[in-house]
Parts: C-alpha cells; structure tokens; sequence
C-alpha cells in the first residue's frame, strides 16, 4: 500500500521531510543533504531543480530506490506542490517523469499525495 505524501508548506518542508523520512528508512542521502545544505541552501529552488533536471543523479537514485523502495524523493513532492514553490514547468515535467518511473522501478506505487 502507498504512503500518503504530507501537504508541505514549503519546499524547504519538502528537502526536510525527504531527508528526515530516507534516514528513517535506514538510507543517509548524504549527497542530497549536502547539495542542499540540509534544506538552508539560500538557492533551494535552483539546487533542487538542478537535482531533479541533471541525468547523472538519477543513477544514484535508481540505486538507493533498489535497495531502499520506501524512499522519498523530492520529485514526488516536485510533481504535486511544484507550480505552488515557484518550480518551472520543464522541473514540473521532469518530477513528475522521474517519480512514476522510480515507481516502476520498485514495481508499486510508492507515494500518493492529498494535495490539489
């Protein structure tokens, strides 16, 4: 069965619940932590859009996910409470890709999301 996704306020929210639930989960997402300089970063919305548009770190995803399925990832917020943090539509796109496929990946459905 799914986990409901929060309705964060804000993505900063968002970084702080990606990072607090993957250590829950037993997986430390070290490189997020840092590139978000633990959800401070005074440039979140680039830092995250750059994470979400750059190709090379979805291999570092693919291979947390096969190991920890239960992840969250700041995609699956991005794709639902994107427009509303000031994400470009292309990074709305990009979430939204990327989340459904990390969802195939692990073979269900991961995260679903009450927000509107």
């Amino acid at each position: 069965m799914p986990r409901e996704l929060p309705n964060l306020p804000t993505r900063k929210d968002a970084v702080r619940y990606v990072i607090d639930s993957n250590m829950t989960d037993g997986y430390p997402p070290t490189r997020f932590i840092q590139a978000t300089q633990n959800g401070e970063a005074v440039n979140l919305l680039e830092v995250c859009q750059r994470l979400i548009d750059k190709a090379e770190i979805l291999e570092w995803l693919e291979k947390a996910l096969t190991k920890y399925p239960t992840l969250v990832t700041i995609e699956d917020f991005v794709q639902w409470r994107g427009r509303d943090w000031g994400f470009n539509e292309a990074t709305i796109l990009n979430a939204r890709a990327r989340s459904q496929y990390f969802d195939q990946l692990v073979s269900r459905t991961r995260y679903v999301s009450t927000a509107s």
